[in-house]
């Protein structure tokens, strides 16, 4: 007769493999979708990602002048892009604190205004 111990570790066991045999058939329909994608020729969830960076950091080149996170939200809703976020100023700060930290940093933040610019790091080639 099995003791608890061990029903709960094969247990445990079987939800491992399970966990695994999942992940492998999400990977597969990862894959699909992103073959459906191609053929329609429509962005991925992905792309959405990369876009919604890219746009805040093409905001920042266009600047003449550091931005405020609220004007960059005002100008982010110019440009159209969808954003799912309830709180798109929260996202966006967030967005602009994660590129700060990004190696090169991408964007800084001045510690006095604390307003946002594109970060001359970001310009520089990289070494290889």
């Amino acid at each position: 007769m099995d003791t608890s111990e061990d029903i709960l570790q094969k247990a445990r066991l079987m939800l491992k493999e399970e966990i695994g045999r999942l992940q492998q058939e999400l990977e597969v329909l990862k894959k699909r979708e992103e073959q459906l994608d191609k053929i329609l020729g429509t962005p991925g969830p992905a792309a959405g990602r990369k876009r919604i960076s890219s746009a805040i950091i093409e905001i920042l080149e266009k600047s003449p002048y550091p931005l405020s996170t609220r004007e960059i939200v005002e100008r982010f809703k110019s440009t159209g892009i969808p954003q799912r976020a309830k709180n798109p100023y929260n996202s966006i700060q967030a967005l602009l604190h994660h590129l700060k930290k990004s190696n090169p940093p991408k964007v800084v933040q001045d510690p006095i205004t604390r307003k946002w610019s594109l970060s001359p790091k970001a310009h520089q080639p990289q070494e290889n």
